[in-house]
């Protein structure tokens, strides 16, 4: 890869094209871009390599490419206001890491660069020039901008940020799809918080309980693994041992303007897309820094859905759920035995046709 990265723009064969498309399909936010598009920049672009320490734009300078990240990882700085010291001091707001992209708002807004990028680690980019930038992705970029600030527009969260905050949540942010039925990675990706757009969201808590004689108990969180690996050879060794059972009970549903994935208590929880869901996603750590985070809105919000979501209670509906319905089925029973049917019509003296109807609806 490095070989052909490092080949000038007019040597490179198609072979070596090819395999830089490969290349620029693992930087995540190209994966989105037609055939062409990634063509067009396997013919353009250029590598280059930084050791740590050196700067590659700087806050107010002219902008004249945009960077990919191939490799390594890079400091975002702003010049901060001191009124102590009375001085500007580079302050880090953020970092860059392999897949990610730097350096387009400039080119977008044509305006000097908003910030600093200093390389962390040795480092790997992908540099696109302005003419390029402008002819391949400038109207792609402009386009995904404005659907991520349609998107924040609709959440009142968001209506008092400054337009530098909405800047970097675009830059942060992407707009993902759920089919039906599909698992939401909130307890497995612990980075990102989501935002619901368009669809529904249900809430699926599994309760470990043990069942014998007709009693329930909730088994506590840490024992659900043993107690459910323990189940098969106890119940070879003794048959009147309780039966650990996983029951899996609809709570609640995420509509559209939720937000969840703040970090709350996800132990035997999931979230299930109830149908085609789009959700806004920000990286958690960026939104509960401070000036994201004004009178700790995000860890309100996460103690509300913890405190909303009780096993405990969930438990007591459970058990008061299956004694209702054993209660109902022997009524059910003993109504039947009481008063057995006098009817004495047969399935078979039904039509076949009525039969066949009533199976098709």
């Amino acid at each position: 890869e490095k070989k052909i990265l490092n080949s000038p723009p007019e040597e490179r064969t198609e072979e070596k094209r090819r395999l830089l498309r490969v290349v620029l399909r693992k930087i995540e936010c190209l994966q989105e871009l037609t055939v062409e598009q990634l063509d067009d920049i396997a013919g353009c672009a250029t590598f280059e390599y930084y050791e740590p320490g050196r700067v590659i734009l700087r806050e107010g300078h002219h902008p004249n490419a945009v960077y990919f990240l191939a490799n390594g990882e890079v400091v975002v700085s702003r010049l901060r206001w001191d009124s102590i010291y009375r001085t500007y001091n580079d302050t880090p707001c953020g970092t860059r890491v392999r897949g990610q992209m730097f350096g387009e708002i400039a080119l977008l807004h044509d305006c000097p660069r908003t910030a600093t990028c200093t390389t962390a680690t040795d480092c790997e980019l992908l540099c696109l020039y302005r003419t390029d930038f402008e002819r391949i992705l400038k109207c792609t970029l402009l386009e995904r901008w404005r659907q991520l600030q349609l998107a924040l527009a609709r959440f009142d969260y968001f209506k008092y940020w400054t337009n530098d905050q909405v800047r970097e949540c675009c830059l942060l942010s992407r707009i993902v799809a759920f089919e039906s039925h599909q698992k939401l990675p909130v307890d497995v990706d612990a980075r990102y918080a989501y935002f619901v757009l368009s669809g529904q969201c249900m809430i699926l808590q599994c309760l470990t309980v043990s069942h014998r004689h007709g009693t329930y108990r909730l088994l506590p969180i840490e024992a659900n693994k043993s107690s459910t690996a323990k189940q098969t050879s106890t119940d070879a060794n003794d048959p009147k041992q309780a039966n650990v059972e996983l029951r899996f009970i609809d709570v609640g549903t995420f509509s559209c303007g939720s937000v969840f994935g703040l970090g709350e208590a996800m132990p035997h929880r999931m979230v299930v897309a109830r149908n085609r869901v789009q959700c806004l996603v920000i990286p958690r750590d960026w939104l509960f820094e401070k000036q994201q985070n004004v009178g700790n809105t995000w860890q309100r919000i996460r103690m509300k859905l913890d405190m909303t979501i009780q096993r405990d209670r969930l438990f007591e509906l459970f058990v008061r759920d299956q004694h209702w319905q054993r209660y109902r089925k022997t009524l059910v029973r003993e109504f039947v035995r009481r008063n057995p049917r006098q009817n004495p019509t047969q399935l078979a003296d039904v039509p076949i046709m009525c039969r066949v109807e009533q199976g098709e609806i």
